[in-house]
């Protein structure tokens, strides 16, 4: 059976799945993570953390492309996430050897934990929407780490995700159930990062 292919024809959902893309908001949530770093070792960690994982990961997407495959087959997500593991580990190694703040070590061990769970759930069920789970990562883990600490702040960060799933639905991307994967998905590996970091 073969992917369906994004239609786009919703011009705001399109407009929110570009806001809340992962390439998009990932820097600005390491920015947020790395607040209690100083500010060289912050720019340092900042930059060695995207280019190890935002860089390869858009080489991969150029080169699928350029084999006429795209990112919403579920097929091709396969390699991005075994690359994108291979990357974490590589930062969460470098991290604890250098003694990085623990706010940097459990971000890092969360996408560690997440990778693994979204691509075995990729692999084996359905295709499974980064958007969303990568949005709701975000949330929960700024909840842990004490970012999202008022009920205006929960409650965009809540109106966040929802916008996101529905922006992904309404576009063609992924159906409610690949959303809801997504999310549950990143959830539990915030949790689970959690727990451990606290052991």
């Amino acid at each position: 059976m073969s992917d369906p292919v994004p239609h786009n024809r919703n011009r705001l959902g399109w407009l929110l799945g570009f806001i809340f893309h992962p390439f998009t908001v990932f820097i600005p949530a390491l920015v947020v993570v790395l607040n209690d770093t100083p500010r060289r070792e912050a720019l340092a960690w900042l930059t060695f953390i995207a280019v190890l994982l935002l860089g390869p990961t858009a080489l991969l997407v150029q080169l699928a492309r350029r084999r006429g495959r795209y990112v919403y087959q579920r097929e091709t997500r396969h390699i991005l996430y075994l690359t994108g593991e291979l990357s974490i580990l590589i930062c969460t190694g470098l991290a604890i050897a250098l003694e990085a703040s623990p706010r940097l070590l459990f971000s890092l061990l969360t996408l560690a934990l997440w990778v693994p769970l979204q691509y075995t759930v990729n692999a084996r069920l359905t295709k499974i929407s980064a958007h969303a789970a990568v949005i709701s990562g975000i949330v929960a883990a700024f909840m842990v780490l004490g970012e999202i600490d008022s009920m205006p702040l929960a409650l965009a960060g809540v109106g966040a995700v929802l916008a996101t799933a529905w922006a992904r639905v309404v576009t063609g991307h992924h159906t409610l159930t690949q959303v809801s994967l997504g999310i549950m998905v990143s959830i539990t590996s915030v949790l689970a990062a959690a727990v451990l970091v606290s052991l």
